[in-house]
């Protein structure tokens, strides 16, 4: 067998992953999470609750679906009739509005595929691909963010193993 093959078929993903994990609470706002993703430049980060375990993960295409929920809903409250509220005074209108909760946990996907650091990098990428996702977050024994596997650390790994 192929010297990078048997490279690859032996790495784990404690080897390859980013150990610098980036990531978002359940409770900050969707905007605070806009900037953190930008300020690091990344599409996505695991979401981790009040004990800093992982509960989900948010990414750009959250964004997309709360930016396409809120179209919609723009476009059913032009639809909407006026409420008034009546006071002894006269007719003070008033429009009615449901505020959403804009939280990431409101937002974040809440299923969300994640491996250990002994995990194979191929059993890794196998997920990811049958997932169509682009990071898992490596968790330790505690379920917390230990690391974060890119697509990019594969294609990273895979470069290296061929040039070695």
């Amino acid at each position: 067998m192929n010297s990078a093959i048997e490279r690859l078929l032996k790495l784990r993903v404690g080897e390859v992953m980013g150990r610098k994990v980036v990531t978002v609470s359940a409770n900050q706002s969707m905007g605070a999470a806009a900037t953190t993703l930008l300020e690091r430049s990344i599409g996505g980060a695991p979401v981790v609750d009040e004990q800093g375990r992982c509960c989900g993960i948010l990414s750009a295409g959250d964004f997309v679906r709360r930016e396409v929920a809120r179209a919609a809903e723009a476009a059913e409250s032009l639809d909407s009739q006026e409420h008034r509220l009546m006071h002894e005074r006269g007719e003070i209108p008033y429009h009615v509005e449901t505020v959403a909760d804009d939280r990431v946990k409101s937002h974040a996907s809440p299923a969300v595929q994640t491996v250990s650091a002994e995990t194979s990098l191929i059993d890794a990428a196998r997920i990811m691909c049958a997932e169509h996702i682009h990071r898992l977050p490596v968790l330790d024994g505690a379920s917390k963010p230990a690391g974060i596997l890119t697509a990019m650390d594969i294609v990273a790994a895979v470069i290296h193993a061929i040039e070695e």
